[in-house]
């Protein structure tokens, strides 16, 4: 337990070094680093590991940590917090087991998460065992402590005298101790005594969950590590069930599909849409559609008993349906964004679009009997995608493909400044400095405005080492010539 108390100790202390009362910035980074090397050692030294395959997903988690430090995107940054969580989460599940069943997988990472806090009373438990020791090894050196502490006393005076002495004599000697000395009078005034205790608690609450999380992962005896068969949700539907709900479905999808490929993929006019509902409900549909095929296909393949032939046909045909619907919503929403620009929202879109296009082989796949671990393919491609649009720079480049459409046509395409001003920050800053070049000057004079507002934010925000970031340093720059 002492490997384990030292890194808890480490952990908890870096943490509030790093982020009390400060923005993250390079300092996710480090602590992320820190807290998976961590990890890693107490795993490698308590023999946990059984697939050191698993660490390849600590790539991902450090790269996303790396975005606080690159990119200041406030919804990325909250975003990633449960991100990384869940990839650690998943990256510990891979490495203590050499398989994992999808009917395993969820509940063993609750357990993971939800044990950390049944293990702290081990963490408890442990340390009161460890200071009783202390306590008989303190009764032992009594005598020692008694003669150490009268020769302190007898030392104060001494010490005093020369300490004041050297102040005297050389001025930055006084100015360093002098500053150290102040600092140690404001941790004691009321108000910074109040913020110090506080601080302390905190160091303290952490140290206790980083403890019973690698508790929880190292213990035999711990809820995630027990090999419990009750846990394992046992999935039983009839055959004819599956086959009888899929058949129905894609009676639904066919006819859906000849009407996509009648009105919509046929028809370029589009005067009679409305675009906003329109997208909206080929995105909705998709995602409906593809969880209801999903479930259909976990079921069909973890169903107790061998696949039949049929059953994989319908799934087969599914799989095609849900490739056509894709299409559509990709077609929709690219309707709707010619039309009005871009935006989180739409590029998120695409995105998802994509990863559900390249999750179609594995699954396909994976349901012609191929050998292949869907639960696997499914994180890597998705975590891929995912780190793909956080290094996309996504305010830059939805400022970027909105200045563009808006310079094609400068008389009758129209941007939303509004948007752009409240959704994005110093990512986009570089691109907003072209619309200065538009031809319409209340445009010229908005983006200005808007501009030296955010130079002056910047100038006057005081930031620590922690809190670095790559994009307010490329701010500050092209804000420079701003006058």
């Amino acid at each position: 337990m002492s490997s384990i108390f030292i890194c808890g100790i480490i952990l908890s202390i870096l943490q509030s070094i790093l982020f009390w009362e400060k923005e993250p910035g390079i300092s996710a980074l480090l602590f992320v680093i820190s807290f998976l090397v961590g990890l890693i050692y107490l795993m490698y030294k308590h023999k946990k590991v059984e697939n050191k395959k698993a660490f390849i997903l600590a790539i991902p988690i450090t790269l996303l940590s790396a975005t606080y430090f690159i990119f200041h995107n406030i919804l990325f940054q909250t975003i990633n917090v449960l991100i990384i969580v869940m990839l650690i989460l998943i990256m510990c599940i891979y490495a203590t087991r050499l398989h994992v069943k999808i009917q395993k997988f969820f509940v063993k990472g609750i357990e993971l998460l939800a044990g950390t806090f049944e293990s702290i009373s081990d963490v408890m438990d442990s340390l009161k065992h460890k200071f009783k020791k202390k306590e008989d090894i303190e009764n032992e050196k009594s005598e020692k402590r008694k003669q150490a502490l009268k020769s302190f006393v007898y030392a104060i005076p001494v010490v005093l005298i020369v300490f004041i002495l050297l102040m005297s004599a050389d001025s930055i000697f006084a100015n360093i101790f002098g500053n150290i000395f102040g600092e140690f009078k404001n941790i004691f005034m009321a108000e910074n005594f109040v913020m110090f205790c506080l601080r302390i608690c905190i160091i303290l609450i952490f140290f206790f969950i980083f403890s019973g999380f690698f508790v929880n992962v190292l213990k035999k005896d711990t809820m995630f590590n027990t090999e419990n068969e009750e846990n394992i949700i046992e999935i039983h539907v009839e055959k004819m069930t599956i086959n009888m709900i899929l058949t129905i479905l894609n009676i639904f999808y066919f006819i859906f599909s000849i009407i996509q490929f009648t009105s919509l993929f046929s028809n370029m006019n589009t005067n009679d849409f409305d675009y906003a509902t329109y997208a909206r409900q080929g995105f909705f549909q998709l995602m409906f559609i593809s969880l209801i095929n999903i479930v259909m296909m976990i079921l069909a393949k973890v169903n107790k008993g061998n696949i039949s032939n049929y059953t994989k046909g319908m799934s087969i045909v599914t799989l095609l349906f849900t490739v056509i619907i894709l299409l559509s919503a990709f077609f929709r929403m690219n309707l709707y964004e010619k039309a009005y620009g871009y935006t989180y929202l739409r590029l998120f879109v695409y995105y998802i679009l994509a990863t559900e296009f390249i999750l179609v082989l594995p699954i396909g796949l994976w349901i012609l009997d191929k050998k292949i671990d869907i639960l696997k393919w499914t994180i890597g491609i998705v975590t891929i995608m995912y780190l793909i649009l956080n290094f996309s720079n996504i305010e830059s480049t939805i400022a970027k493909r909105n200045v563009d459409r808006y310079f094609e046509n400068q008389e009758e395409n129209e941007i939303d400044l509004e948007y752009l001003f409240q959704h994005t920050g110093t990512d986009a800053i570089g691109q907003m400095k072209r619309l200065l070049n538009a031809k319409d000057e209340n445009i010229v004079i908005s983006v200005k405005e808007y501009l030296l507002q955010e130079k002056e934010e910047l100038q006057n925000t005081e930031t620590s080492w922690q809190e670095t970031n790559l994009s307010e340093i490329k701010a500050k720059e092209e804000l420079m010539n701003i006058k």
